[in-house]
């Protein structure tokens, strides 16, 4: 009980739509209808008009998004459940960790169409694992320089943080940090499949010979 209540404060908290809240309170728009529609960081930023305040509200959401998945991850287990829980502290991190991404992904205070969740699987793994997320991270901005595009980084962050899960810890990645490696797996097919739009619309201008 104590941990499905756990994971459902992690929903809840991942499900807060900062983007929203941000450009809201900046701008007085609603940032659903602002470029794609979408409530994360990258799409937020189009409602700000200067190169400053789009880089100052990518950063501010990016960091808000990511909180609430590292706050679910590193505290939630240490506050609710007891000390002689037959669930491992590990173990809990990752499913309230996950319940944060998925509450981002179908938040239920915007009738459960969030953002696509890249910011709040990084905040849950810097909480899980901040070796893998440090190297994800530096992937998502050479693949962001060498593409040009932020889809492409986001996909590759993904990739990258399941492929150093278990890199940079192969003697337990499949033992007993076995959870964390399933968790990055899962995320990284999760942001597959939230960025399923982006891809098709490139692959559509590509066929159609666009650049």
């Amino acid at each position: 009980m104590a941990l499905a209540l756990a994971c459902l404060c992690g929903f809840l908290l991942g499900g807060v739509p900062w983007a929203l809240v941000v450009v809201r309170l900046l701008k007085g728009q609603d940032v659903r209808k602002v470029g794609s529609g979408n409530v994360g960081a990258t799409n937020a930023s189009r409602a700000f008009v200067t190169k400053g305040g789009r880089i100052g509200a990518f950063l501010l959401i990016y960091l808000l998004d990511a909180a609430k998945g590292f706050v679910p991850a590193w505290f939630l287990p240490g506050w609710f459940l007891p000390a002689d829980s037959v669930v491992s502290p590990l173990m809990a991190g990752v499913l309230c960790g996950a319940s944060a991404v998925l509450g981002h992904v179908f938040t239920p205070f915007l009738r459960f169409r969030g953002g696509k969740g890249v910011a709040t699987a990084t905040g849950v793994l810097f909480a899980l694992d901040w070796q893998a997320t440090a190297v994800s991270l530096l992937v998502f901005f050479l693949v962001r320089w060498w593409s040009g595009q932020v889809f492409f980084g986001s996909l590759a962050l993904g990739l990258a943080l399941a492929g150093a899960a278990i890199g940079l810890h192969a003697d337990v990645a499949f033992g007993e940090r076995l959870p964390v490696t399933v968790l990055c797996l899962c995320l990284a097919a999760l942001l597959f499949w939230t960025h399923r739009s982006n891809l098709k619309k490139h692959f559509a201008a590509r066929a159609a010979g666009k650049p």
